[in-house]
């Protein structure tokens, strides 16, 4: 086809130079010229053929998603089956699109529901991509931004902006009234010449917990075998002075010592056996904090242990003008538990809110039980002087008190008790607002 054209082409300007010598011959002249015009015209509309015909078949390509079935075209240009063609480069495009949505898919299906908290921001301190998961740690609905950060953990925000390295930290927080051990990790790259940090968050407070827990078990151990092994010597030593004194008969370590049969004498003696045995019962004591029997599960009736605590508190709270109110959800009447770890830890809340109530004018506690998002909970709740943040991210330092008298031990035995009991301890309190303290099981 192209070939007739270029040859038609060229025919025509001759038989036109043939007609010049013939005067009669001027309308076939024009009628040559015209012809010759469009023969130029469809010789340059045939050649630009196969470059709109591959324009369009292109734009019948550019609408393809990776699910869509490439368009059919038989069209050949040059020999060449265009359509054809496409249609196999289309299909493994489509077929690459596909796999790549699929390892997106997969991977941000990871990242969406991994336990770890990640989140990315960059130099501006806006918020790029974060997961569930950091939100969930943090306690907060929705992090938005940096300040967000600040709010929950004083400084916490300012601390990511400034780092400019690989970094690894500790930081304790609290979460809806539950201390929180976080191990924040923070790395650092530069994308498109901007600064990204990518955060990564994990709770680790069980773990430390249960660390701590051990470590502290073996000093108390290490410490209550030292203590016991030089009390022991003494209490016998001085036992059996006082015996011998009292039998009369000689006594060669006394005679070593001046005025040993003076009544005074005696009494110091009388006075370090009761000591050492004092201190042995303290350690020996000190020692049942640390090494918590597993609780033995049981049907324990809540009304019952309510009415329990009530007697033994009745006395000293009269004393100090406290009401305490009772109450509790008739759909929560019995607890699967140890009943007398359970008295324990109330025992020691109760003793908490107590001297948390003393300067307070008209002071209540309240105990209460009642079901809540499926969970059994049993809530002491006093309206004392309660406790700033800083305060409560404290008492995860075992034997952190707040009482100029008290040592700390009951709270972190209560833990215990409810970490044994597969529960949660959890702290809500505000300054000059009261506490709430609530047993999740």
């Amino acid at each position: 086809m192209l070939i007739s054209q270029v040859a038609l082409l060229a025919i025509t300007p001759v038989i036109f130079a043939v007609t010049m010598g013939n005067e009669n011959l001027v309308i076939t002249r024009l009628n040559i010229i015209i012809i010759w015009t469009f023969q130029v015209g469809y010789l340059i509309y045939y050649m630009h053929k196969p470059t709109r015909e591959l324009s369009g078949i292109l734009k019948s390509f550019s609408g393809i998603t990776p699910l869509a079935a490439p368009p059919e075209s038989k069209k050949e240009i040059f020999g060449i089956k265009v359509g054809t063609e496409l249609k196999r480069i289309t299909e493994s495009i489509s077929s690459l699109r596909i796999q790549k949505e699929k390892e997106y898919q997969l991977y941000h299906k990871c990242i969406e529901n991994a336990l770890t908290g990640l989140l990315a921001v960059n130099e501006t301190g806006k918020i790029l991509a974060s997961n569930k998961a950091f939100a969930k740690i943090l306690g907060a609905d929705k992090i938005e931004s940096l300040e967000k950060l600040n709010e929950l953990k004083n400084g916490l925000g300012d601390f990511v902006s400034s780092v400019t390295e690989e970094t690894k930290k500790m930081i304790t927080l609290v979460n809806k009234g539950k201390l929180l051990k976080i191990y924040l990790s923070i790395s650092v790259f530069r994308q498109d010449n901007l600064i990204i940090r990518i955060l990564a968050i994990q709770d680790i407070s069980y773990e430390m917990a249960i660390q701590q827990i051990e470590t502290m078990q073996r000093f108390v151990r290490m410490m209550s075998h030292e203590i016991l092994n030089s009390v022991s010597p003494i209490n016998l030593m001085a036992a059996g002075l006082i015996m011998k004194h009292r039998e009369g008969s000689p006594c060669s370590e006394c005679g070593s010592i001046k005025g040993l049969h003076d009544n005074e004498t005696l009494d110091i003696l009388d006075a370090i056996k009761k000591r050492s045995k004092g201190l042995a019962a303290f350690v020996e004591s000190f020692k049942k904090t640390y090494n918590i029997p597993e609780p033995v599960l049981q049907k324990t009736d809540i009304e019952d242990l309510f009415k329990q605590i009530s007697y033994l508190f009745r006395e000293q709270l009269n004393i100090q003008g406290i009401r305490l109110k009772i109450n509790y959800d008739k759909k929560f009447q019995s607890l699967i538990a140890d009943r007398k770890l359970m008295e324990q830890v109330l025992i020691n809340l109760v003793l908490n809110s107590s001297e948390a109530l003393k300067p307070v004018e008209s002071p209540v506690i309240c105990l209460s039980a009642y079901i809540k998002n499926g969970r059994q909970v049993i809530e002491v709740r006093d309206n004392g002087c309660g406790m700033d943040k800083d305060t409560i991210e404290k008492l995860a330092i075992p034997f952190y008190t707040t009482r100029e008298k008290g040592t700390g031990s009951g709270l972190f035995f209560s833990r215990q008790v409810m970490r044994l009991h597969k529960g949660e301890l959890i702290i809500h309190s505000d300054k000059d607002q009261g506490t709430t303290v609530r047993l999740m099981f």
